[in-house]
C-alpha cells in the first residue's frame, strides 16, 4: 500500500492561488507512487485536517497557505494547527510553506520526538506578475521563487533526508539568484526587489528537529 501524504491547498487570494497550483504539480508527479490526500479550498480546514492525520498516520505533511509564528491557516485563515493541536505534528516531517511558522510552532512540533520541521522563520514571499495572476504556472518571476520549495518537496518524496532535500532546495534558490544579479546588472525592471526576496527565503527556511529525517 502507498505511503499516506497529507497536502493542504487552500485558496482564496492570489497567493494561495500561486501556492495551490505549484502543489498541484507536486501531485501529479507523485500520485501514484503516494496516496496523496490534497484537501483544497474549503476542504482546507481543522476538522478535515485533524480527522485525517489520526485515521491516516501520514508521515509527511505539506502544508500550504498563510501563517504566523504559531499558527498554520487553511481556507480563508482558518486555523488548522496551532499549539493546541501541535501534537499532531509529532514524530512526523512537516513541511510548511508559511510566513514565519518554523518559529514558535516549528521549535514545539520537534521538541521530545524524532519529528523534523521544515519551514520559515521569515516570510515566505515570491514576486507574482499581475499578467499571470489567472495562470500562476506561466508566470516566470513566481518560478523562481516556487520551484525551489516545489523542489524540496520533491527531493523528500523521492528518498532524501530532510537535510538533504533543504540543500537542495538552497542550491536551486543560489542558481537563481545569480541569474537575478545578471538581470540586475543590466538594470531590468524588478530585479533588485526579487533578489532581495529570495535571499529572504533563502535564510529563512530552515530544518529543525531530525535532520535526518526521511519518508
Amino acid at each position: 500500500m502507498n505511503k499516506p501524504i497529507l497536502i493542504t491547498s487552500p485558496r482564496y487570494d492570489d497567493g494561495t492561488e500561486y501556492l495551490s497550483a505549484y502543489a498541484s504539480e507536486i501531485i501529479k508527479e507523485f500520485d501514484e507512487d503516494f496516496s496523496i490526500k490534497n484537501f483544497e479550498k474549503t476542504e482546507a480546514n481543522k476538522i478535515n485536517v485533524e480527522s485525517y492525520i489520526k485515521s491516516k498516520n501520514p508521515k509527511f505533511l505539506f502544508l500550504n497557505g498563510h501563517g504566523n509564528q504559531s499558527e498554520i491557516y487553511g481556507h480563508k485563515e482558518e486555523i488548522i494547527l496551532s499549539l493546541n493541536n501541535i501534537n499532531l505534528l509529532k514524530d512526523r516531517i512537516t513541511y510548511a510553506r508559511a510566513c514565519f511558522s518554523a518559529n514558535i510552532l516549528g521549535q514545539k512540533a520537534v521538541k521530545g520526538n524524532s519529528g523534523c520541521f521544515i519551514g520559515y522563520i521569515y516570510p515566505f514571499s515570491f514576486w507574482m506578475s499581475g499578467e499571470r495572476s489567472a495562470t500562476p504556472l506561466k508566470d516566470k518571476s513566481a518560478s523562481l521563487f516556487l520551484i525551489p520549495s516545489n523542489e524540496l518537496v520533491r527531493s523528500l518524496l523521492k528518498g532524501c533526508s530532510a537535510q538533504k532535500a533543504n540543500e537542495t532546495s538552497k542550491d536551486m534558490m543560489i542558481s537563481n539568484m545569480r541569474k537575478l544579479l545578471v538581470m540586475e546588472q543590466k538594470n531590468e525592471p524588478g530585479a533588485t526587489g526579487m533578489l532581495q526576496i529570495l535571499w529572504d527565503n533563502y535564510e529563512g527556511q530552515v530544518v529543525l528537529g531530525n535532520q535526518e529525517a526521511f519518508i
